[in-house]
Formats: C-alpha cells, structure tokens, sequence
C-alpha cells in the first residue's frame, strides 16, 4: 500500500503490525516534538503541541480506520477516538505540567472516557486479529 493511501485514505484494511508500527512512529513523533519544542521554546509546548497533533490527527484516524475495516467494523467506530483527542489537546506539557492545579471536573470525566475509549480501541485494535480472508472493505491484509 503507497504511504499516501496508508496515511490520508480511509479505505481499506490494515493487520496488527502496520498499526502497531504507526503506533510507535506515531508517539514517537510527538515525544521528539514536545522535547524538541521545550528545549528550542521553553514554556510553549502546551500552545503548539494541538497545532502539531491536528496536523498528524489525519493519518492517525485514516490508520485506525484501516484496523477497524480489517475488523469488519466501519469507521463510525473512529468516534471512540473523540475523548482521546479531546484528552490529548488539553494535556499540560512541560513546564506547565509541573504547575497544573487539580483538574476540574470535565477534565476527569474526559479522562475517564479516554481511558476506556482508549482501552477498548487498544484491545480490538492492537490485539485482535482482523477478519479471515477477504470482507466488505477489502481484501485481507498480508
């Protein structure tokens, strides 16, 4: 599969590896931007760091798509993605972190949801095979 149709197509079927693969990349890559931008830009990870996971907000729910095709489940269930990204956006990073206050009470029951979004998106995901031969979304994956 050409890395464009991976990254910005929503059509299709990827297996356990790829997505694993991306996973890694995927966190990896913020990692790198959150320490790079703390040390270049002290104090504005927190500020740039939504503008940096919108950009990679694409690929990321075209890949889980992907998993959730070779699931034989269609892209509705990218919606179980919506606490994460709302979770991800509003994480104190750096310095900031350091001096958050108690969380209010919308930040944990967003938290809540993402972790058992999170969880369930993990589990069928990252861990369960995808269907036998070919299904309505494509064929299987090598």
């Amino acid at each position: 599969m050409p890395i464009t149709t991976l990254l910005f197509s929503f059509q299709g079927r990827i297996g356990r590896q790829t997505y694993w693969i991306w996973n890694c990349c995927y966190y990896a890559m913020i990692l790198g931007f959150v320490v790079g931008v703390n040390r270049l830009f002290p104090g504005l990870a927190s500020l740039i760091l939504p503008v940096f996971l919108l950009l990679i907000l694409i690929p990321d729910l075209a890949i889980t798509a992907k998993r959730w095709h070779d699931r034989d489940k269609n892209s509705w269930w990218l919606l179980l993605n919506i606490p994460l990204v709302i979770g991800r956006m509003s994480v104190p990073v750096g310095a900031n972190a350091l001096t958050a206050n108690e969380p209010m009470l919308y930040e944990t029951i967003i938290s809540v949801a993402a972790l058992i979004c999170g969880s369930w998106i993990l589990i069928e995901c990252g861990f369960m095979k995808g269907t036998n031969g070919d299904n309505r979304f494509g064929k299987e994956p090598v």
